[in-house]
């Protein structure tokens, strides 16, 4: 007890930050882990059945570049801000927007999205209603390691190698996806 006590009293600005360190921790796990459930639960509600199979290794994500989306789905750059990782970025909208139609394989709606540059490219993807879709996420780092989307009621986690995201036939529409920090957004149009 005495060492702890001398410890403290030496290195005070040490422990404190060793305390906020962990507080931020427990509070991003607690986040992550209340996210999560919520998208379960929806998914659990609307019946949905999203499947996420790992396709192995491709080449190294980055940090996100972009600042943070709008309610509607939309990501608005902050010029400058850094985002979630400290390097500014051009964002996903207006002129910089990317869209990619999925091809149709065999029955299965397929499309790859690149996360290479720390955004989703493209940040919209075009699916047919009714049909079956697979969307494969590449590898990613930083706050775009995990995928998630809350009105489809998926997640994955991109760090290992690229996922692929197996959804049914969707209704018209449009879905949100979005980085586990919610810094990087994209959708899904159905029609």
């Amino acid at each position: 007890m005495k060492d702890i006590t001398t410890t403290i009293r030496r290195h005070p600005l040490r422990i404190a930050g060793i305390v906020a360190l962990l507080a931020i921790a427990i509070f991003a796990v607690v986040r992550f882990a209340a996210t999560t459930n919520d998208a379960q639960a929806q998914a659990a509600s609307t019946g949905a059945k999203v499947a996420v199979s790992t396709t192995g290794k491709a080449g190294s994500g980055s940090c996100c570049a972009t600042g943070t989306g709008t309610p509607s789905g939309s990501v608005k750059p902050k010029a400058g801000s850094g985002g979630c990782c400290g390097s500014g970025g051009s964002g996903t909208s207006g002129a910089n927007a990317t869209q990619g139609t999925a091809q149709d394989s065999g029955g299965v709606q397929k499309i790859s999205i690149d996360l290479s540059s720390g955004v989703y490219d493209p940040s919209t993807v075009k699916l047919k209603a009714g049909v079956p879709a697979e969307i494969t996420f590449g590898q990613s780092s930083g706050c775009t390691r995990y995928v998630q989307s809350q009105s489809l009621g998926f997640q994955a986690d991109l760090g290992g190698g690229p996922q692929t995201i197996k959804l049914p036939g969707l209704q018209p529409g449009t879905y949100d996806f979005e980085c586990g920090m919610n810094m990087v957004q994209g959708q899904i149009v159905v029609e």
